[in-house]
């Protein structure tokens, strides 16, 4: 939301304020938690058949993604979440010739896993347009991803998009959703990575966001375990992201046959790790080391727990 002293500021513009206009983002994580960032000028709001997609840009993060209020970019850190959901699964699979990314309009995602060069088609399936819209004219370093030759745009829903690809159709599933509400409420469920399963070639791995470790809304157990119900090994990996909830989040890594980390491919992962901004071989490796309280939670569900 947009504060000034009264919540959300429908479409509130700080170019025609007063000086002395104090404009704040706020999440509010819960009744006693939120984040906020200082707005210096709100660029572009519209009100979408699926949600309300904001940008402004602020003035210790640089420019904002926003939908529905929440948080899903800024120009200051998108690089710790793109990089780590693209690359782990990208470096582990022996030859990602067929990716297809699920959500993640915002072309960051895109962008990394083009990096890859073994990478012949990097599909991306996001139900809203607008959000692809919005990275195409305020993000220009996340929409390379989306103008990349080798990219391929589908604008629809996830869920049926997976249902109605053919079998073994890709090497690398990557799920790059907003939280399990809303729109992205289906790409949670087990019947959902059980279709990404089946259209999974022999061998294939699907990477999923999961949410932050210390968020109590979501029972993490069943995001993780529905990723279980489909796939024999189940990992999670944590990264820090600053203006994520809590600041700190997790993904889940899951396959029949590949593990996380004991086969990178270690000449693609330097040149990759060249150009990087967060990832490198030892992050890759040390992301799945898990905090107890995490294990906890995890135990029964995930085999780093």
């Amino acid at each position: 939301m947009f504060s000034k002293k009264i919540p959300y500021a429908l479409g509130a513009d700080s170019d025609n304020a007063s000086p002395s206009l104090d404009l704040w983002y706020q999440e509010r994580h819960n009744d006693e938690i939120s984040f906020g960032l200082h707005v210096k000028k709100t660029l572009h709001t519209v009100q979408s058949p699926f949600q309300r997609v904001d940008v402004f840009e602020s003035t210790g993060f640089g420019r904002v993604l926003t939908l529905d209020g929440l948080m899903m970019c800024s120009d200051r850190d998108e690089f710790v979440y793109h990089e780590m959901i693209s690359h782990v699964p990208l470096l582990v699979h022996p030859n990602p010739r067929r990716v297809l990314v699920i959500g993640g309009g915002d072309g960051g995602t895109l962008r990394e896993v083009l990096r890859h060069d073994c990478v012949e088609e990097a599909v991306l399936c996001e139900i809203d347009g607008e959000v692809v819209e919005a990275a195409r004219q305020f993000f220009p370093a996340l929409a390379v991803g989306l103008n990349h030759p080798r990219a391929k745009i589908h604008i629809g829903d996830g869920v049926e998009f997976v249902k109605n690809s053919p079998k073994g159709e890709f090497d690398v599933v990557i799920v790059d959703s907003t939280d399990p509400i809303g729109p992205g409420v289906g790409l949670f469920s087990g019947e959902f990575y059980n279709e990404v399963k089946r259209i999974l070639t022999p061998g294939g791995i699907v990477m999923a966001q999961c949410e932050s470790p210390w968020e109590n809304k979501f029972d993490l157990a069943k995001v993780y375990g529905n990723l279980k119900h489909a796939f024999s090994s189940v990992y999670s990996m944590v990264g820090t992201i600053p203006s994520y909830p809590y600041g700190y989040w997790s993904w889940g890594f899951a396959s029949d046959s590949q593990h996380p980390f004991e086969k990178i491919d270690l000449d693609r992962a330097k040149a990759i790790e060249k150009a990087s901004k967060y990832y490198n071989i030892d992050i890759h490796r040390s992301a799945f080391a898990l905090p107890n309280f995490l294990r906890q939670k995890l135990v029964n569900v995930v085999k780093n727990a």
